[in-house]
């Protein structure tokens, strides 16, 4: 703490002059004498102050616009840092209000207000249209063409901002469903003019590329875990050993994980003897719960469990964004299908182990 302390004391004592940026915040009095700390978008800690009546203040020069996060307790916001910009920080509203009279943080904010307000538009309507029964193909439709109108609105704002870091934001938040291959993403981040600096956009990119590494028709990639009694067990334990090797990414308080099980369990029983394995990999769970679900569902197929607090694990090394996930690997290493499900996994996984 001494070196925050250390970085702390000219921010407290700084004014803002024409070459600095200033930030100013306001908190719960309950969190005097705790401290306020100043991140980059990649959680590096910059600079550190001591909270006392409720304020705190950071004061800097930047080379260019930034992104910092503000921490306080379990409290943060995101802040545009320009030279010159007094910043005000507001954390006793919720959501916390940051404001600099005019500058990009007013300008986000305004952006999204009037998302928000979209967002809410399309929910109303949805509401209205169930109290109407509407059908849902009626209701589905509907809330497509609302939400497109939505993401337009989004692509407008990139567009209006690309050359500040608000396009950049607002293309890591819409990254996933409006620019969701490598090229596309590629292609925004030539447009934008920070995108290749910031943070959530580098890491979706990097999500993307692993994926490319572990798409269908790609050898698969290895990785360990433990195994029901604590062992050290590792995918390539079960895969290129003749089998198919069927792989489900699921935890204990996955509710659709869990539905899951029964079939896993039926293709288990029925192909083990003609050349399926069956394998669980486990995540972000504890070992009670997990061995306790294993215990309801009776199974007994090969597990790799990883610990909640493995950060580098199977699920992130696939890029797993949601479970249950399931794939099947042929014997000889290839992945073959992701993403089944129910029935068709039960047909399809079948049909591939039975086949001449």
């Amino acid at each position: 703490m001494k070196k925050f302390i250390l970085l702390a004391l000219p921010a407290l004592m700084a004014s803002c002059g024409p070459n600095k940026y200033k930030i100013e915040g306001t908190v719960n009095e309950q969190l005097d004498s705790t401290y306020a700390y100043l991140m980059t978008d990649k959680e590096e800690v910059l600079d550190s102050c001591l909270i006392s009546k409720g304020k705190f203040t950071f004061s800097d020069t930047v080379s260019d616009q930034s992104i910092l996060l503000v921490h306080m307790a379990q409290q943060r916001t995101v802040v545009f840092v320009e030279n010159g910009r007094n910043i005000q920080i507001n954390a006793l509203e919720a959501p916390i209000k940051t404001t600099d009279n005019g500058g990009l943080n007013d300008k986000y904010n305004a952006i999204m207000d009037s998302i928000a307000k979209q967002a809410a538009a399309i929910r109303e309507k949805e509401n209205k249209l169930n109290e109407a029964n509407a059908t849902p193909d009626s209701i589905r439709a509907i809330k497509k063409a609302e939400y497109d109108k939505l993401y337009d609105y989004y692509r407008a704002e990139i567009e209006a901002n690309k050359d500040n870091q608000i396009g950049a934001v607002i293309l890591g938040m819409t990254a996933r469903p409006l620019f969701p291959t490598l090229e596309k993403i590629d292609s925004m981040s030539n447009i934008v003019k920070y995108a290749k600096d910031n943070a959530i956009i580098q890491a979706f990119k990097q999500q993307l590329e692993q994926k490319e590494k572990t798409k269908e028709g790609k050898m698969f990639t290895d990785f360990g875990g433990l195994s029901t009694e604590g062992k050290l067990t590792k995918l390539s334990d079960f895969v290129g050993k003749g089998n198919y090797v069927l792989v489900d990414f699921w935890a204990s308080w996955c509710g659709p994980c869990k539905a899951e099980m029964p079939n896993l369990v039926k293709l288990h029983k029925k192909l083990q003897k003609k050349g399926l394995t069956v394998v669980g990999v486990n995540i972000s769970d504890n070992e009670t719960n997990f061995k306790s679900t294993l215990k309801t569902y009776k199974i007994d197929y090969p597990q790799i469990h990883i610990p909640a607090h493995v950060q580098e694990n199977g699920a992130k090394i696939y890029s797993v964004n949601s479970i249950p996930h399931i794939m099947l690997i042929a014997p000889d290493g290839t992945i073959l299908k992701r993403g089944l499900r129910g029935e068709d996994m039960m047909k399809y996984v079948e049909e591939q182990v039975t086949k001449k």
